[in-house]
């Protein structure tokens, strides 16, 4: 193996490690001549990037937050558009061809949240919180498309989701008798559609949006948000309403991914989140049938040991056959991810 691939080192140390051909010594002193010198360099200078920029923007936040009450209305429109001109300028001027650049158009875009914020504060428009989200969500997605960021891309989704979110839960429960399920159900469903969107978009050749970590973050944030209301019924919560849909969609979610991230993309990482999620609603559904035949009632002692007795049991089942899984398919699964 040689330092000058070292993608190629490493896939290679990593199957000698897996034999169990390397110690764990001989294996930390390999990496270390084999990594990717310049990889490392330029993810160190992204990562101080990234921090600089988010503790300014909490900076400001704090700010306001600290001296809302000593500052004139002036004052915090001032304050507030000063530091969005600079951002949106500086990123104007460096480029959004260069990291700086489309760090300072995502700080815009934070900002732009910010302002909308302190105009409903200062002039009490009286306007549901979800509409500050959609006019945010508005606002921003042509600097989302003109950035090509993954990072910009995944804030505007998240402002949106919120937005999706806070009107479901303002509105549409109130309003349209839709059940709180049904409420997760569509929030966890546009995640999903927003992951298929982004597996669309990187085989068709949107290569700005193929960092690996853009598809964990989706998966995991679908698969959890599909898993609350399913594990609620799976338990016998019984206040989300709608079971068969919560559990339909959250299944839907889980076999779907699964086989997509092992006989299409075959994605380590992925299917680790696939079946730690699965394992935590096996917990859930072992739970349910051990209430229902022991019962969990800590006031007598011999069920009570009974239950949690038999609850340990599932849960280790479940835990270490999900850890067996996961055993067998890294040593099968080899590439990088798409």
């Amino acid at each position: 193996m040689s330092p000058a691939d070292p993608e190629l080192g490493l896939r290679e140390l990593q199957i000698l490690r897996s034999a169990g051909l390397v110690s764990a010594r001989g294996y930390a002193a390999a990496v270390s001549v084999v990594r990717d010198e310049a990889f490392w360099a330029r993810w160190g200078r992204h990562a101080l990037l990234t921090l600089g920029a988010g503790q300014f923007l909490a900076g400001v936040v704090c700010f306001f937050a600290y001296n809302w009450d000593d500052l004139s209305d002036l004052a915090k429109f001032a304050v507030i558009e000063t530091a969005l001109v600079i951002a949106a300028g500086g990123a104007l001027l460096i480029g959004l061809d260069r990291a700086f650049g489309r760090v300072l158009l995502v700080a815009a875009s934070v900002l732009t949240g910010v302002l909308l914020a302190v105009i409903g504060q200062v002039y009490q428009t009286g306007a549901d919180v979800f509409e500050l989200f959609v006019a945010w969500a508005v606002l921003i997605l042509p600097w989302v498309f003109v950035s090509r960021s993954a990072v910009h891309w995944m804030l505007w989704l998240v402002v949106a989701e919120v937005a999706l979110a806070l009107y479901a839960s303002q509105v549409l429960v109130v309003v349209s008798d839709v059940t709180s399920g049904e409420m997760w159900v569509l929030v966890g469903a546009t995640i999903a559609l927003a992951l298929a969107g982004r597996e669309f978009a990187v085989q068709y050749g949107l290569s700005w949006l193929s960092a690996h970590w853009t598809r964990l973050v989706l998966l995991f944030a679908a698969t959890v948000i599909l898993f609350i209301p399913a594990a609620a019924h799976a338990v016998d919560a019984g206040r989300f309403g709608s079971p068969a849909l919560c559990l339909a969609a959250f299944l839907l979610m889980i076999i779907a991914a699964a086989a997509l991230y092992w006989h299409l993309w075959r994605d380590f990482a992925a299917l680790v989140i696939v079946i730690a999620v699965a394992d935590a609603f096996f917990i859930c559904i072992g739970f349910r049938l051990i209430d229902e035949a022991i019962g969990f009632d800590f006031d007598d002692a011999a069920p009570a040991l009974a239950s949690l007795g038999a609850m340990i049991v599932w849960a280790i089942a479940g835990t270490g056959s999900a850890a067996l899984a996961m055993r067998r398919l890294r040593g099968t699964l080899q590439g990088a991810p798409a």
